[in-house]
């Protein structure tokens, strides 16, 4: 429940906070950046004053910049709209095949963390859209995740008494209340920690459906489990609140926290039941954050598209609720993805710390050096790296290894948590993303962490009895806040924490680790789409996010970007692709490094040599996986590959058919490729041998 800001300004227009962010902008000559992952009800506190956004091309500096844009080369190709092209034909002389086409997860169905089994057709190349993967969360799954994830009996019997305390301290309409959940308690054994900051009737809707999210993250829903009735009646409460515009709340100036977490809890209950009766109410719910989306990428408290403030957590709980409604087969548009994207982006700085809004609460100017003041914490950080993992990132991205680092540095403590921290930034709410971040990164890292959290948490939970033996009212509880901690605990209540809590310990089985999961929200024609009317402040943004993004996503975008009309961005790419294991902007490399002065040459001529490293390497092998006639594309096993390869396939020592890379998979020797010629000796089948060549 983090994200909450600490005031509001409900009143404020959108006209007078844009003359303000137009002077703001005007004196920095910046934009101010997003938000990321901060639930609406607490927000981080500012670190020390930050190093100012670097904006400019991975790897370029301004002078490198300046010399990629006089690079004597013929200026790229215009459209009348003035769009930016995609792919362009190779020059004469060069491949005639043409144009590079975009290939992604809709036109690829298969599972290519796995290798193929006989006959059992594991990568079918051409058929319809890869679906998601089902959200199970069955009694046998979850033992099986607990056993093999890092889960222990203790943190299985935590859940369950977190659950039980949350079914007994429900209203009776259903909803889960800040103040008023006391209500259910025996006159004698009262529990304390109620809201006690802003305590007004705004987050019904939020604290319900975080509440009913902690239930379903067991799989229990309205038809299996031991609360059918709990969690029906939440799911009733939620639908009962919804407003004809899809969101959840009367108060426009609580909104964002309200409608992003509603939208989550029904988008996970629909898809662990497939109650039809769901999609409607739903889909209603998924629109209304698409359009209250901010331009540039991020959410608002306020459920307006122009309040120009990017709130990186109302956006971190946006992102997870529309991930899951498109998991569950709800349709979001893949610009709405994008923008998000952008947003983080922004949001990231260089030293991987991740800022926690760009206007209004959490935002401000140096008067002296007129430099934007941000504020920083290990809660953004954590956010950001949940949503970069569900947005595309590689998890041994740069950037994700800086944010890995920071979160070491800031291990879950009891002891920090309950007062060392004098700034409060220790928090459930940031064990909760912090422990999502860490368990996408897997292996040693998540083995650390998942140590530590278990050590803090696990003593916190009440487990008092009373004098004849029986548990208290508070059994299996987190109390929410004390003497000089508790900052968002204090706004949340005891409701708050113990369903955070909860969500904590079901990361076993909530959630699919990132490298046990291929889906993604995105995809290379996505950003293709973005890119096409995009200005060059936009391109700088793009180019930040595909130097950090997995293959299949950013690969086919710079190869465009490489033919494009922006030659700075052409030159970036250029680089981006040698360091990605991709000799394709090598002629472009070759022609700018002399142009550049000597103390600018470094970048360029490391992706030169990395560029003529790869091209140097004993042609690639391999072989056909699978074949698919109709779309006239293979999936193949074959290492050191690159889209744009050149390939020959052979059987029986006999070339019988060409074809092209065309996608390759972060972590995987499998690519996708496509035929060349039309007249072919045979078609392509599995097992048949596949080498680069001409």
């Amino acid at each position: 429940m983090q994200g909450m800001p600490e005031t509001q300004e409900p009143t404020e227009t959108a006209e007078r906070r844009s003359r303000l962010r137009m002077w703001s902008v005007a004196c920095l000559a910046v934009l101010a950046a997003g938000a990321l992952c901060v639930p609406v009800l607490f927000l981080d506190l500012p670190d020390p004053a930050a190093p100012p956004r670097h904006t400019t091309f991975p790897g370029l500096s301004p002078l490198m910049e300046s010399a990629a844009a006089t690079v004597a080369a013929e200026p790229g190709p215009t459209s009348p709209s003035g769009e930016l092209p995609g792919p362009q034909p190779a020059p004469a002389g060069g491949d005639p095949a043409g144009p590079l086409p975009i290939v992604d997860r809709r036109r690829v169905q298969g599972d290519f963390a796995q290798p193929a089994q006989p006959g059992a057709g594991a990568a079918t190349a051409g058929a319809t859209p890869r679906s998601p993967p089902r959200l199970d969360r069955s009694a046998e799954v979850r033992r099986r995740r607990v056993s093999e994830l890092g889960g222990t009996p203790r943190t299985e019997d935590a859940v369950e008494a977190g659950l039980a305390w949350l079914a007994a301290h429900q209203s009776g309409d259903g909803t889960w209340r800040r103040v008023e959940y006391m209500e259910r308690c025996p006159p004698d054994d009262l529990c304390p920690g109620q809201a006690v900051s802003r305590t007004e009737d705004w987050l019904v809707a939020g604290t319900t459906a975080l509440s009913l999210l902690a239930f379903l993250g067991a799989g229990y829903t309205d038809r299996e489990g031991p609360h059918q009735g709990v969690v029906g009646g939440g799911v009733r409460a939620l639908l009962d609140r919804q407003r004809p515009d899809g969101g959840f709340c009367a108060t426009e100036s609580m909104a964002g926290y309200n409608n992003t977490l509603a939208t989550l809890a029904l988008a996970e209950h629909y898809a662990l039941t497939r109650n039809q009766e769901l999609v409607e109410p739903l889909t209603r719910a998924v629109n209304q954050l698409v359009q209250t989306q901010q331009q540039l990428g991020g959410w608002d408290y306020v459920p307006r598209s122009d309040s120009g403030r990017n709130d990186t957590s109302i956006t971190a709980w946006a992102m997870q609720a529309l991930q899951a409604a498109a998991a569950a087969g709800i349709e979001v548009p893949g610009a709405t993805f994008v923008k998000a994207a952008v947003h983080f982006t922004r949001a990231a700085e260089p030293d991987g710390r991740v800022w926690y809004a760009d206007f209004g609460t959490g935002y401000g100017v140096d008067p002296q050096t007129l430099r934007p003041m941000y504020r920083y914490g290990p809660a953004m950080t954590a956010a950001g790296m949940t949503c970069e993992q569900l947005l595309g990132w590689r998890t041994d991205s740069p950037l994700r290894l800086k944010q890995q680092a920071l979160l070491f540095s800031q291990l879950p403590s009891a002891a920090l948590l309950q007062g060392r921290d004098r700034l409060q930034l220790h928090s459930y709410y940031y064990w909760y993303y912090g422990t999502v971040a860490m368990f996408q990164c897997g292996g040693e890292a998540w083995q650390r962490w998942n140590a530590h959290l278990r050590d803090a948490i696990l003593p916190l939970q009440n487990r008092d009895k009373r004098a004849d033996g029986q548990k208290s009212h508070a059994y299996g509880s987190w109390q929410p806040f004390g003497p000089n901690w508790g900052r968002w605990g204090r706004m949340g209540g005891r409701v708050y924490t113990t369903a955070l809590c909860v969500l904590t310990l079901e990361i076993y089985y909530r959630h699919t680790p990132a490298y046990l999961d291929d889906y993604l929200v995105l995809s290379a024609a996505d950003w293709q789409a973005y890119l096409r009317p995009a200005g060059q402040r936009e391109r700088r943004w793009v180019l930040d996010y595909l130097r950090e993004a997995r293959l299949e996503v950013a690969e086919p975008v710079l190869v465009g970007l490489l033919e494009g009309r922006d030659r700075q961005a052409a030159l970036a790419a250029a680089v981006i692709l040698a360091e990605s294991g991709s000799p394709l902007g090598r002629p472009l490399l070759d022609e700018v490094v002399t142009a550049l002065p000597p103390w600018e040459r470094k970048p360029v001529e490391r992706a030169l040599a990395r560029a003529r490293e790869i091209e140097s390497w004993v042609p690639a092998a391999g072989r056909v996986r699978e074949y698919d006639a109709r779309s006239r594309l293979a999936t193949l096993d074959l290492p050191r590959a690159y889209v744009g390869m050149a390939l020959a396939v052979r059987r029986g020592g006999e070339e019988i058919a060409r074809m092209r890379v065309i996608q390759r998979f972060t972590g995987r020797d499998v690519v996708v490729a496509e035929l060349r010629d039309q007249e072919t000796v045979a078609s392509p089948r599995a097992g048949d041998e596949v080498v680069s060549g001409p």
